[in-house]
């Protein structure tokens, strides 16, 4: 547990203002709002994601199919 001073003033008019019961869910609450809204969360999609160094015309290029791949001629 940390402590930490406040403002009399300031506490009491954010208190007024967000309704809260008393200082302490005050700050809790604006606290646990702030780390909702700026902390990146990690979807499944991004877990499987990483990032590259290549042009959007090499990524491209890993998707097109080339005709003669796989192919054997015989002269």
């Amino acid at each position: 547990m940390t402590t930490i001073e406040l403002d009399d003033k300031l506490i009491n008019k954010v208190i007024k203002i967000g309704h809260y019961q008393n200082a302490q869910k005050a700050i809790d609450t604006i606290l646990s709002d702030y780390i909702q809204t700026h902390q990146k969360q990690n979807t499944s999609f991004d877990k499987l994601c990483f990032e590259l160094e290549m042009t959007d015309e090499e990524i491209d290029s890993l998707f097109k199919r080339d005709k003669d791949a796989g192919r054997t001629l015989d002269l």
